[in-house]
């Protein structure tokens, strides 16, 4: 293949891309309405009830040190140590969601039409690929020598992007839950740094004291200054079970704010606005696997 019909390979290559780009993002406002409806949300959460039921405590739990993380770990790349992006991928957002791995498998499926592993293996989608195999002027690529041939299959892995995508709309339930937590300890009790495990020590030991004040011989008055000085103990099923009420209605609240916050989004655009900056992503990863691998493959041949 001679240079001018490698550089036209190229060409439309990139146009392809282009294209493929080009129907993502067509796709959004089909995708938005199909399923993060009320109805849609409601029902694609019930599949998952149970299972998310345990997610979420321990995402409100490590909501704000994984936010403070970030954070530093962020600091090294913007000094300049290129590593510190990759640490910031290690850094888990928390534990996953069932409706979280649903929403990323429809994304990357239904609206970008891309592989996507799941427990089921790799979906059939192949939007990107089958564009490209059809296009007859990119199609000589595929019969040069391996390494270009390579390079066009080897498409890169979008799993981190569209799972950056999804953490971020998670993080927002996370973090209302743990203000939540925040707050009721600041209502309850004055303490604006209690845990879910601290609020529910807290009101058990309450109500250990409310009910061995009104058991007081002098009346429960008198009991409560009395037990205010010397408190009881409450017992160790006390405080599980308040703790656990503490943690059931905190969890309450975060599917609540999960089940609201989708259809929020869409009804104020911010959904697809998300959905584009997504498709934004993958095309700087797309041209940028076009510059780094398929180009000098190609160049090596021509030269």
């Amino acid at each position: 293949m001679n240079v001018h019909h490698t550089a036209t390979a190229i060409a439309a290559l990139e146009d392809c891309i282009d294209r493929y780009i080009t129907e993502c993002h067509g796709r959004v406002d089909g995708f938005v309405a199909r399923h993060f409806s009320f109805r849609e949300t409601i029902a694609l959460q019930k599949r998952s009830f149970v299972t998310d039921l345990f997610c979420h405590p321990v995402n409100t739990l490590w909501a704000i040190p994984y936010l403070l993380l970030k954070k530093v770990v962020e600091v090294p790349e913007k000094l300049g140590w290129r590593a510190g992006a990759d640490l910031v991928g290690l850094l888990p957002s928390g534990l996953k969601t069932s409706y979280q791995r649903e929403i990323e498998r429809l994304i990357a499926t239904e609206l970008l039409e891309w592989p996507w592993r799941s427990g089921a293996g790799a979906a059939s989608s192949q939007g990107l690929a089958d564009m490209i195999k059809r296009d007859r002027s990119v199609a000589p690529l595929f019969a040069l020598t391996a390494e270009v041939e390579a390079a066009l299959k080897d498409l890169p892995d979008m799993t981190r992007v569209i799972e950056s995508h999804s953490s971020s709309r998670a993080l927002v339930c996370d973090m209302t839950a743990t203000l939540l937590t925040l707050v009721m300890g600041w209502l309850l009790f004055g303490d604006h740094s209690l845990s879910i495990a601290g609020i529910g020590d807290q009101l058990a030991r309450k109500a250990a004291r409310d009910r061995a004040a009104s058991h007081f011989l002098l009346g429960a008055g008198l009991g409560s200054a009395f037990y205010s000085l010397f408190p009881p103990k409450p017992s160790f099923w006390q405080v599980v079970w308040a703790t656990m009420s503490v943690g059931l209605f905190v969890t309450s609240m975060s599917l609540l704010v999960g089940m609201l916050s989708d259809p929020s989004l869409k009804r104020a655009g911010l959904q697809q606005a998300q959905l584009h900056r997504l498709i934004d992503a993958m095309e700087d990863q797309l041209h940028l696997h076009l510059r780094k691998r398929i180009k000098p493959a190609v160049k090596n041949l021509v030269v």
